[in-house]
């Protein structure tokens, strides 16, 4: 079965290679590398809008062994103020989200999608991050000179220039959108911001020199932490402990009387909240069944005593019965008299 599924996505990962040849874009190129058909990397142009304009992006996309049915993962290689470096963006059709995922989309779809969310905002979203527009283009211009450490492409010998190819204006599929964190949305939005600030201020020719995997970039330490507190919430702390304790002490010095009155009557509150018994119940959901039943248990107790004492007078009666008939077999004249 995994044997079949991986021929399936050959077949397709081959055939869109052949439409994306066949029928190039100004605006996008992608392909395979040489040793691995899964990993493909691509290039695309900056929208005119929001900062991005002459700029060449570079970045790849790790397809799933049983692709079409699976969505890829993609990732930016090249700084450019709107995703992370080297971390997984966060789109309905990528890997974050397979229950978004449409066998017709492809690479032209994700490409096309990734240009049109360019000017747009974060909003938190993961992956995200909302530069201004002036480091924007900052990064724009730097892009052209970025070469990739693992396909050799150059951003700007990868697509024409806008001069010699006017830009097409290209359309996303509606269904395509970003999908943002449950959890710590605008925390983690902007320390993953500031972090990549830092991260992409390096020279961009020493970055490409390294050759790291840009797969794994984003760290743990990345990560907005919880644990730190600010000085005003630690005076609360302090405070509230000392008030807790106060009050500790000033119970334990409470009189043995109170004590024992207060012990009592909690203990008569948590009786009260006992629930009953399942035979209380029992009798309960029969009175209200058959309204003859006694509403209390001494009126119960009182008929079950007085139904003893009838069957001890006729138990009595029986008694004397027996005795005159056997007195009668055996010939004795005189009877016992009631």
């Amino acid at each position: 079965m995994a044997t079949t599924s991986r021929s399936s996505a050959v077949k397709r990962l081959m055939k869109e290679l052949a439409e994306l040849r066949n029928d190039p874009s100004p605006e996008f190129t992608a392909a395979p590398l040489e040793e691995n058909l899964f990993e493909w990397h691509f290039t695309i142009r900056g929208p005119a809008e929001g900062g991005f304009e002459g700029g060449r992006f570079h970045g790849r996309l790790i397809f799933p062994s049983d692709y079409p049915f699976k969505p890829p993962n993609i990732s930016f290689l090249t700084p450019n103020g709107r995703f992370e470096v080297g971390k997984k963006i966060c789109l309905s059709i990528t890997g974050h989200h397979p229950e978004y995922w449409r066998p017709a989309w492809g690479v032209r779809t994700a490409l096309v999608a990734l240009i049109s969310f360019l000017p747009t905002k974060g909003d938190g979203a993961i992956g995200a991050l909302d530069y201004t527009e002036e480091e924007r283009k900052a990064y724009a211009t730097k892009s052209r000179e970025w070469i990739c450490p693992s396909c050799g492409v150059k951003n700007s010998e990868a697509l024409p220039d806008e001069a010699d190819a006017p830009s097409e204006r290209l359309q996303a599929d509606p269904d395509i959108s970003f999908t943002t964190a449950d959890t710590g949305k605008n925390a983690a939005g902007a320390q993953s911001t500031e972090s990549a600030r830092e991260t992409v201020e390096e020279p961009l020719v020493d970055r490409a020199n390294t050759g790291e995997d840009n797969q794994s970039h984003a760290s743990v330490d990345e990560l907005p932490k919880s644990s730190e507190r600010s000085p005003t919430s630690d005076q609360e702390t302090k405070l509230a402990t000392a008030r807790s304790q106060a009050q500790v002490q000033a119970a334990s010095h409470s009189s043995p009387a109170a004590t024992g009155s207060t012990s009592s009557a909690s203990q008569n509150s948590t009786s009260m909240r006992r629930r009953p018994s399942a035979v209380t119940r029992g009798l309960a959901d029969r009175r209200a069944a058959q309204p003859g039943i006694p509403n209390t248990l001494p009126q119960l107790q009182q008929q079950v005593r007085q139904i003893d004492q009838l069957l001890g007078l006729v138990l009595f009666l029986l008694a004397i019965l027996v005795m005159r008939r056997m007195s009668v077999w055996f010939g004795d004249s005189e009877e016992i008299p009631l």
